[in-house]
């Protein structure tokens, strides 16, 4: 199809919404649209069909427009996953879905068009489609062919058909929920009877996790607490766990402490467990009690207040802010656009020149001074020591990247005098930086800056505070001077502010290098170097501020010496020692830990913690230690129980001992712990000769090490479920018998000992009586 032809139509689309806009009712909509359908068709053709190489998403055979949609109303969705605006599409087509399926006549197929060279690879467009949640066929166009030949020019770009494969309307840019509704709507009730109810072939996709990765999905952001000091249950890393709504808070060693919100989306304010997030991305301690979560599809920020455990909204409405909108608003008033992270600045107020200075002391009299008066007033002094406090300070502002306007926004939790004398009082949010035009463009003047959807935030503190911003669409890293609002280019990128194409994988100096859709930054004062998430790379880089020096770092796994993989990192969080680097592996599905001075990669194993081990009832504790060998030794324990007759107080038997039941089992079975109380029952230890289970006494249990052991000691227990009868009832009776393995190299590689168990059945159903009948 020529792509004349599509640029007819779109001409026909922007005469038909000035007509829509002074419409006087919705019939009259609706007759405007029905004309403008009859307009178009009459004139265009059927657009060609897809090329039978392309790989698809969510199918179970590739769609073809002639067999499979000639009778539907189709809308192809022109998007890339890297694009905010292709991505704030996606809820509106998700609405349209719910409004007509297609058994109802209605197909969306998402054409999936690269702009970054990561972005060709289908296993990357698979993994943004289980990401996305998106549940409509996705075919790859890899080279775009099918966009040149449509003659397509922009993302997102929405093309209607109708029956016969005729494009009916075309809409580019975010934001246009209401036309694709009606248009749509419209068309299926226009074509009525020629509508078709049949099913396509689609498949979507099931998302599978990796067995070693049963915990995060898809996690983007990290960031240590700055404020740990090692006391317990004190979160020590918390983690956007994006692909299950929710944020995790970690101890130092990976296990789970806390979880908001999950595992479906939603924007509900409340109790942690309660409380719903939608796709959360950066994450920024503002105290070691709070923490600030960008809660992105929900357009909001939110505070997590750890002491009493609750959620609630601290800027956003819940909707995107509107095209323009420079904020000023307060809190929840205000709306923004897609929060993508989030840092805590603080400072004194910025241009003190706005307050009165006092005035300069008299010179002195040429006449010695008369003596002092009795009383001296110390008001001037005081009040000279209030002001140097009030100056001095610190104000807190939290920095927003708000990817979906493409700007840099501010919340000032105190009142504070911010860039040229301009003063906000407290809860204030505004946009600081960025026309709101996309676009890599430096300036002195912050409003005038343009920014490409900032993803990623980070610090450098000092006498010359900035702030470093991975500028993701225009693959740079900008820098925002903190006292006076100029922006600059760190590295990567283009000269020209306009080309949003200069991307590559190249180590060099300022604009020389080249990075790949960046995400993630994180400023390490101790080393003086900010490391960077190069995403779309697949890699972490390092850049040297001074010479403005990009380098690749390649480490090694701790445990294979292998070199490190990545998949799409997205977030990084350096330690303030500057000896760690925590990595959120996006589509690894997992947290890595980068020993910066070794060079060297490992995984921070996230995990729920292990149920609280409590020992069992009727425990005998046996006191005598076993030994088995430290390099796979054996042990042989041979056990039975002798059943001793109830007893009066001065000691003396009352009655016939009870007997073991004849020919009921006696059942019993053998478990391990280690130090930890971690069950290696069969993860550290082979059972020989027979099973650790039995139902005969006298038994015999024979276990050997698997392999050798660095551990000094296991728990054994020996637990006994036996039936007995006395003179009056038969019945069960339970117990276990704890001893202590020691594990050394000095012992026999077979270790072989005999336990006895004396055990009064009596004696413990009366005990029980007795608790019952308190």
């Amino acid at each position: 199809m020529e792509s004349s032809a599509l640029d007819f139509v779109a001409q026909s689309c922007m005469d038909l919404t000035e007509a829509l806009n002074t419409a006087g009712s919705e019939a009259d909509r609706d007759i405007l649209i029905v004309n403008h359908i009859k307009k178009v068709s009459s004139v265009v053709t059927a657009v060609e069909d897809f090329k039978k190489d392309l790989e698809w998403v969510n199918v179970s055979e590739p769609i073809s427009l002639s067999q499979h949609c000639s009778d539907k109303i189709v809308v192809l969705d022109f998007w890339t996953y890297c694009c905010i605006n292709c991505y704030h599409v996606l809820p509106d087509l998700a609405h349209l879905e719910k409004l007509h399926s297609v058994e109802n006549g209605l197909v969306v197929i998402g054409v999936h068009c690269a702009k970054f060279n990561n972005e060709k690879d289908s296993s990357n467009i698979l993994a943004a489609v289980r990401r996305y949640n998106i549940h409509h066929p996705v075919v790859n166009d890899a080279d775009s062919s099918y966009w040149e030949a449509l003659g397509i020019h922009c993302w997102p770009t929405l093309l209607i058909l109708g029956p016969g494969n005729k494009p009916l309307f075309v809409l580019t840019g975010e934001g246009h929920r209401e036309e694709l509704v009606s248009f749509v709507g419209v068309a299926i009730r226009h074509f009525g009877f020629r509508i078709s109810t049949a099913e396509i072939p689609m498949s979507p996709s099931n998302y599978i996790r990796p067995k070693d990765c049963d915990v995060l999905q898809f996690p983007s952001k990290v960031a240590l607490n700055p404020f740990y000091r090692g006391r317990g249950e004190e979160p020590f890393l918390a983690i956007s766990d994006t692909g299950n709504h929710r944020v995790i808070l970690t101890d130092c060693s990976g296990i789970i402490l806390r979880i908001i919100g999950g595992p479906e989306p939603g924007f509900k304010d409340g109790k942690l467990s309660e409380a719903r997030l939608n796709s959360p991305q950066g994450v920024c301690w503002l105290s070691g009690s709070v923490l600030a979560v960008c809660d992105t599809n929900n357009h909001a920020v939110r505070a997590v207040h750890l002491d009493d455990g609750t959620v609630e909204v601290l800027v956003g409405t819940g909707e995107q802010s509107h095209t323009g909108d420079l904020g000023g608003k307060c809190l929840g008033m205000q709306a923004l656009s897609s929060p993508w992270d989030v840092v805590l600045y603080t400072t004194p107020d910025m241009d003190m020149s706005i307050r009165p200075q006092l005035p300069p002391p008299p010179p002195a009299p040429s006449s010695p001074p008369a003596a002092p008066p009795r009383h001296t007033d110390n008001t001037t002094n005081n009040d000279d020591t209030k002001e140097k406090d009030k100056k001095d300070e610190k104000r807190r502002v939290v920095l927003i990247a708000c990817a979906g306007s493409h700007q840099i926004w501010a919340l000032f939790l105190d009142n504070t005098i911010w860039w040229k004398y301009k003063s906000y009082t407290e809860g204030t949010c505004v946009c600081i930086a960025g026309s709101g035009v996309e676009a890599a463009r430096n300036s002195a003047y912050p409003n005038t800056a343009c920014f490409a959807q900032p993803s990623g935030l980070t610090l450098r503190t000092g006498t010359n505070p900035e702030m470093f911003i991975a500028d993701s669409e225009s693959s740079s890293i900008r820098r925002l001077t903190l006292s006076t609002g100029q922006v600059s280019t760190l590295c990567g990128g283009d000269r020209n502010p306009l080309n949003l194409f200069a991307f590559g994988d190249v180590d060099d100096i300022g604009v020389e290098a080249k990075l790949q859709h960046p995400l993630g930054v994180a400023y390490c004062e101790a080393n003086k170097t900010l490391y960077v998430a190069d995403t779309y790379n697949h890699k972490i880089k390092k850049v040297d501020i001074g010479p403005q020096k990009v380098t690749t770092l390649n480490p090694t796994m701790i445990e294979t010496s292998d070199p490190a993989i990545f998949n799409e990192p997205s977030g990084l969080s350096a330690s303030a020692d500057g000896k760690y680097l925590y990595i959120a592996d996006t589509n690894n599905h997992s947290i890595k830990i980068l020993n910066l001075a070794k060079n060297v990669c490992q995984e921070f194993k996230v995990r729920v913690p292990d149920p609280k081990f409590t020992e069992p009832e009727n425990l005998i504790l046996y006191k005598n230690d076993l030994f088995i060998h430290k390099k796979c030794g054996n042990l042989i324990i041979h056990f039975n129980m002798n059943l001793e007759a109830d007893q009066s107080k001065d000691g003396k038997t009352t009655g016939r001992a009870p007997q073991f039941t004849p020919g009921a089992p006696q059942n019993w079975h053998v478990w391990i712990k280690d130090d930890t109380n971690k069950d290696v029952t069969l993860d550290e230890f082979d059972f020989v000769s027979g099973s650790r289970k039995g139902t005969k006494l006298p038994g015999r249990v024979e276990m050997k090490l698997k392999h050798q052991t660095d551990k000094t000691h296991y728990l054994l227990y020996l637990s006994f479920q036996t039936s007995l009868c006395d003179a009056s009832v038969c019945y069960s009776h339970f117990f276990t018998v704890r001893s202590t393995i020691l594990v050394r190299d000095s012992v026999k590689p077979v270790e072989s000992y005999r336990i006895t168990c004396k055990v009064n059945p009596a004696m413990t159903r009366a005990s029980k009586a007795e608790q019952s009948k308190r």
